[in-house]
């Protein structure tokens, strides 16, 4: 009788043991995923989220430096030859340049010997550097006066012809400039008027030539 009572109790014991040990026992819904299966969630979600790129002045993503583009070239024309096409300039810094008038957008000058004459030119310094007026933008040639600054200015065009704009500029003033051949960005001048522009320009004679109109911000 007791041997069958101390086997009735430690069948007991064991089912107790059993039943705990089944209740310990994690879900298979909780258990850590692989590294494997970590590293394809990670690369599921890095696909899903969009890149972001900086903005910038240029469609291929270089940035346009604009506090040293613009510069005149002076000097005085010393020698043509018989067709008027090509000239050579003798410029203040004491170097000669042979120039093609194919090479000048406008010029707004007689090109003939003993003339001085200025242009405007978007690029590096002529004369530095080895840079020579083949690798520059020749926008406009000018008779030569005492002092030259070349303006830049940004506001709204106000007016916008097939050869002149105007600009309201953010200091509440009207500039009227010509655009003959000017180097312009595209884009920049699309409407009648309403376009935000950065406008660069030299004044001669009372008329303000561009160098360059770029779109305003």
């Amino acid at each position: 009788m007791k041997r069958r009572s101390w086997m009735i109790a430690t069948a007991a014991v064991l089912a107790a043991v059993l039943l705990a040990a089944g209740c310990s026992k994690k879900p298979a819904a909780e258990t850590a995923p692989s590294a494997t299966e970590t590293t394809a969630a990670q690369t599921t979600e890095a696909a899903a989220e969009p890149e972001t790129t900086e903005a910038s002045t240029e469609a291929d993503g270089e940035a346009v430096d604009l506090t040293n583009r613009y510069h005149m070239l002076q000097g005085t024309v010393v020698k043509t030859t018989e067709d008027g096409s090509v000239f050579t300039l003798q410029a203040d810094d004491g170097q000669n340049y042979d120039l093609k008038l194919a090479q000048i957008r406008d010029v707004e000058v007689e090109i003939q010997e003993d003339v001085q004459i200025a242009i405007a030119y978007i690029g590096k310094e002529i004369g530095k550097g080895g840079v020579k007026p083949e690798d520059t933008d020749l926008v406009v040639a000018l008779p030569e006066q005492e002092e030259w600054t070349v303006y830049q200015e940004t506001g709204t065009t106000m007016f916008n012809a097939m050869s002149s704009f105007t600009v309201k500029t953010d200091d509440n003033r009207e500039l009227s400039l010509l655009k003959d051949n000017c180097p312009m960005e595209e884009g920049a001048l699309t409407k009648d008027s309403g376009d935000r522009v950065m406008v660069a320009y030299v004044t001669s004679g009372g008329t303000n030539y561009p160098v360059e109109v770029r779109k305003g911000e």
